[in-house]
């Protein structure tokens, strides 16, 4: 079945994670080495020479400081309570930053030709009482701001994409859930309401009832749908109110005739595409409300409005006798109305009415 259009759009939410994390990493170094150069090139801390030792030691800081929120701090210690974890990290990362500058200063100055102010710029910052600043409170604030003031932007820069990976994970969950729903839908339309088609359907076979070959028909068409043209995210509004007209036309064959059904379509059905497996639990589910009373006289109508961007489906059950009030707690329902809000978030309304004798359903959908 083919796909809409617009599904084919490319975007970022279709790369898979290690995709994205590579292109993050990479834009990461642009951006980082951007924002250094300019820091390095601001008046009042400038370089006759080339700058790319001191920017070099920066940006490798900065990229470690980066990996090592995203990937540990944030999601495994400080998101998760543990304070003293995520406390005991921010020191190691001051006491990291030092250290790191310090090796990387003395392995320029030892084998790199440094303009004489790199030189003496690595020297009296990051060479120049290193081992007697371990240990000196003052000098350990001082360096903190020191080193604020080199990795703010970076960390500004982890923790929105910490937010991005959260909200891609967000997205993949929700995806997972769909397919976990529309499983729950199929396995809701399958199992209880096949075996009835199959023993009304023993029963038209032993009776050489004319109606046995509709039966197999209409069934097999059922199947069909459920088990290989579901598996898309959308599908013709064609094909889902056939399915539709094959269910009720089964339906009609088990049903006592005490059980009067109506099904209407009105307007011109052409592309328009919906979400597979939507329609069907609003409507299957006020058949299984009549299985609490065989012998009921009711009266379901159903109908589809159909417009060039929307769809409407209206179902109504009216019985004699009253009935349990089990169709707006019902699981698949609920399901269904689940499936909704997040395929068709703020495209849709769906309004419920239930008594003991009528049940009445309007949902409208803007595809």
């Amino acid at each position: 079945m083919p796909e809409p259009a617009s599904s084919a759009t490319f975007g970022w939410k279709s790369l898979s994670p290690r995709t994205t994390t590579v292109l993050l990493q990479l834009l990461l170094w642009v951006v980082l080495g951007v924002f250094y150069i300019a820091w390095n090139k601001r008046p009042n801390f400038s370089f006759e020479g080339p700058m790319w030792p001191l920017v070099a030691l920066q940006m490798g800081f900065s990229v470690l400081l980066f990996n090592g929120l995203v990937y540990l701090i944030i999601p495994r210690w400080l998101l998760q309570g543990r304070t003293w974890r995520a406390l005991a990290a921010g020191v190691a990362v001051l006491y990291a930053f030092e250290v790191w500058m310090y090796v990387g200063s003395r392995l320029a100055q030892t084998y790199l030709p440094l303009s004489a102010v790199m030189h003496r710029t690595l020297q009296q910052f990051y060479v120049a009482d290193f081992w007697s600043g371990l240990l000196s409170p003052a000098e350990q604030i001082s360096t903190f701001f020191g080193m604020l003031a080199i990795v703010l932007f970076p960390v500004l820069i982890s923790f929105l994409t910490y937010a991005l990976v959260i909200d891609r994970r967000r997205l993949a969950l929700e995806r997972d859930h769909l397919h976990l729903e529309l499983g729950y839908l199929k396995s809701q339309i399958n199992p209880q309401f096949l075996f009835n088609t199959l023993g009304s359907l023993q029963t038209m076979t032993r009776t050489r009832d004319d109606r046995a070959g509709d039966v197999v028909l209409h069934l097999a068409d059922l199947m069909r749908y459920t088990l290989y043209e579901t598996d898309t995210e959308r599908v013709l509004l064609s094909r889902e109110l056939e399915f539709l007209e094959d269910y009720l036309a089964l339906e009609r064959l088990r049903r006592p005739q005490t059980v009067s059904i109506a099904h209407t379509v009105v307007g011109t059905v052409a592309e328009q595409y919906v979400a597979p497996l939507l329609l069907h639990p609003f409507l299957e589910r006020l058949f299984a409300g009549l299985d609490a009373a065989p012998h009921a006289v009711a009266d379901v109508r159903s109908q589809v409005l159909v417009g060039a961007d929307a769809v409407t489906l209206v179902l109504e059950r009216t019985a004699q006798e009253p009935l349990p009030l089990t169709y707006r707690s019902d699981a698949a329902i609920g399901a269904a109305l689940r499936r909704l809000a997040l395929q068709y978030p703020s495209l849709h309304t769906a309004d419920l009415t239930e008594t003991e004798h009528r049940v009445l359903v309007k949902l409208q959908i803007r595809l």
